[in-house]
């Protein structure tokens, strides 16, 4: 069982994250281990071990990359792992090693937030691609778009740590 079907849900990259925590809790709900305390051990178990898919069905689709590397996955393509069928394309590679040196060579907070503030906006525009690519099924141009999608959450992560760095 995929996690959309365990979730109870329509596999989608958008997806009302509201409607998502609610099939959660109504799942979750069902199969609560405390729910089980009564019954067999092998039910125990089994409640235990759909409990613990249902956490990860939630953790994977409730985040945008995870959810696009998951439906990217369905399809038997891998991003995002150690096994990945995609590798990232020479401007891709480009573009973040732009980025980091941007983050590298910032000497205040306004220009990591500049750098920041177009990294966000770069977020909203590749999810939007993602969506784009996963409703008319270009798995091609979505694993590339995934891929950026954490290229860029990364750089995000070293603007964090670089901020404490630089004068405010």
């Amino acid at each position: 069982m995929n996690y959309f079907e365990l979730l109870g849900i329509d596999p989608a990259f958008t997806i009302d994250a509201k409607a998502l925590e609610n099939d959660y809790f109504i799942q979750q709900r069902l199969y609560h281990p405390d729910r089980y305390v009564k019954k067999t051990p092998a039910e125990r178990q089994q409640a235990l071990l759909r409990s613990v898919d249902i956490n990860a069905a939630y953790e994977t689709l409730k985040k945008p990359q995870s959810r696009a590397q998951y439906l990217l996955h369905l399809q038997g393509i891998e991003v995002g792992t150690e096994s990945d069928t995609v590798k990232p394309s020479r401007t891709l590679l480009m573009q973040t090693l732009q980025w980091r040196e941007a983050i590298d060579e910032a000497a205040t907070a306004d220009a990591l937030t500049q750098l920041e503030e177009s990294l966000n906006a770069a977020t909203m525009h590749t999810i939007d691609a993602i969506a784009t690519y996963y409703e008319s099924h270009d798995w091609s141009l979505m694993a590339q778009d995934a891929l950026r999608l954490s290229y860029i959450l990364k750089t995000r992560e070293a603007i964090t740590i670089r901020r404490p760095k630089v004068k405010s």
